[in-house]
């Protein structure tokens, strides 16, 4: 890799270098309360956050597959699909 050569960008050599500024942190709805609480540590409240986060989390979850398990397919024999045939072609009027 011998012989490459930059050019040096002669517009840029005036300008100088500038601070960049940090976006302002803004707190939270949340973590206002949770500092109305009693808690002035940011770092506490956003753990104790994290925690009230996944226990919703685990709430959820728990009732989800709570709903799923009463709706579980049902296996059902030969004879228990005949005889539902059976009731439902009475029902039809079919023979």
């Amino acid at each position: 890799m011998q012989g490459i050569e930059f050019e040096e960008d002669k517009n840029l050599a005036g300008l100088k270098p500038v601070a960049y500024q940090t976006p302002a942190t803004r707190n939270g709805i949340i973590l206002k309360l949770v500092e109305k609480a009693g808690i002035e540590d940011k770092t506490t409240a956003n753990v104790i956050l994290l925690g009230i986060a996944a226990i919703f989390f685990g709430i959820t979850i728990y009732l989800y597959a709570g709903i799923l398990g009463n709706n579980a397919p049902v296996k059902l024999t030969q004879e228990q699909i005949a005889e539902q045939q059976r009731v439902m072609k009475e029902m039809m009027g079919i023979k």
